[in-house]
């Protein structure tokens, strides 16, 4: 099977296994928002977006990086999976530990039940992530399609049993932490079965990982940092602003998740390009890729763009704030498309440290839009301030790209690779 086709096919596996899970976790979500009304349920999206940015810093990098590894070292064996194993648990106990402490140092009390079961989950992930590697790299994610179907179901029953019985904030994120800790018994049972390597730690492995990831971990956490920051800055504005942002920023996630099977579909081939020097063929599929981004996203935005207001109106007036906070950010989604592509071919090209320095441009470019805006404007300038910095972004990326692949090419003419 040819590249393209591995990378349209798998990523349709994620597209239609994570949708088949996102009915019912957007469902949850709906139950979780209507239920709790923008106040509760800006309290709860602030508190996790508080614990987002060190959940990113607990991943380490690790994620792009095992791929990229792996690529090198021809599998995604055993010995690969377990040292990401052990190294991304004790990260994840020290990133738990290091947000709950820093929520009490910023007088985020009122949020610590949330954070402390936020936490919890920090500590599962590790497992799923795991089990996800070698069917990541393998590109055989159609192997586990029903997986999100359960996984999805699961969280939509703990949502109604928060409904039922403890209508709170910490209800659904409790709900969240039972979908969390079935998900990752399911696809560990899954991974052992379809790729049944014993799973080990080697130390020299670790070192060797860990010395190219800590860049990937600052890129992840500045990511993180300058996405979620939005709540932050909507602090002062009061929970009510924050559910009106949250409810847009929610209903963004269908976009992005179609974005993310795309990464995760096209690392493993495009790391296997660079390994194998296929520069020519590089440079022709990020330009072709571009194109498609960008004519396959406009109808797709526009009817999005259309919709939201219905949708609100009809469905959840109490939300009808976040109409234009959406329609924002779904500009904003065009960019990021684009710089999850971009962000691609920068990550398998083992440009890590470029990418790092981006991320604290993108940081300090939204610092910089966010307190003119937020104040002003309140979620809708938020998204105002998302929007903008990811098309800032976006020139950037695309220009360390077509550089990178431009230099590449030559130095492959030249005999230089």
């Amino acid at each position: 099977m040819s590249a393209g086709r591995r990378i349209v096919r798998n990523a349709a596996s994620i597209v239609l296994g994570d949708a088949a899970g996102e009915i019912f976790v957007g469902y949850a979500i709906v139950l979780a928002a209507g239920s709790l009304g923008p106040a509760d349920f800006g309290r709860l999206s602030e508190a996790q977006a508080f614990m987002e940015p060190f959940d990113s810093l607990a991943a380490f990098g690790l994620g792009n990086v095992a791929i990229t590894m792996a690529a090198r070292r021809g599998n995604c064996d055993g010995t690969l999976r377990g040292t990401v194993w052990g190294i991304r648990t004790i990260s994840a106990a020290m990133a738990a530990l290091l947000g709950v402490s820093m929520a009490i140092a910023t007088g985020r009390g009122s949020l610590l039940p949330v954070l402390i079961v936020f936490a919890a989950g920090m500590l599962i992930s590790p497992a799923t992530v795991v089990a996800l590697l070698p069917f990541q790299f393998h590109q055989t994610i159609h192997r586990r399609v029903a997986v999100p179907f359960v996984v999805g179901l699961v969280r939509l029953g703990g949502a109604y049993l928060a409904f039922r019985f403890l209508r709170r904030p910490i209800g659904f994120q409790l709900a969240m932490l039972g979908a969390a800790f079935v998900g990752a018994l399911i696809n560990r049972a899954w991974a052992g079965r379809v790729y049944a390597d014993r799973l080990r730690f080697e130390k020299h492995l670790a070192f060797a990982m860990l010395r190219l990831s800590w860049p990937a971990a600052v890129l992840e956490f500045f990511v993180a940092l300058y996405t979620r920051a939005a709540y932050f800055f909507l602090h002062d504005a009061g929970a009510f602003a924050q559910g009106q942002y949250a409810a847009a920023d929610r209903l963004l996630k269908p976009v992005m998740a179609v974005a993310g099977a795309v990464f995760l579909s096209s690392l493993p081939t495009v790391a296997s390009m660079v390994t194998k020097r296929e520069d020519l063929a590089l440079q022709a599929t990020y330009r072709r890729s571009v194109l498609q981004v960008t004519l396959g996203f406009l109808p797709f935005g526009a009817l999005a763009w259309l919709l939201a207001e219905w949708l609100l109106r009809r469905f959840a007036p109490a939300y009808s704030g976040a109409i234009w906070p959406f329609r924002t950010l779904i500009v904003g989604a065009f960019f990021m498309f684009l710089n999850m592509l971009s962000t691609t071919y920068i990550v398998a090209l083992g440009r890590f440290r470029t990418m790092m320095i981006v991320s604290v441009f993108n940081l300090l470019v939204y610092l910089l839009l966010a307190t003119q805006m937020v104040p002003v404007y309140g979620a809708v300038g938020a998204a105002i301030a998302t929007a903008s910095m990811e098309a800032i972004n976006s020139i950037v990326q695309l220009t360390i790209v077509f550089r990178l692949l431009s230099r590449a090419v030559n130095d492959s003419r030249l005999g230089l690779g």
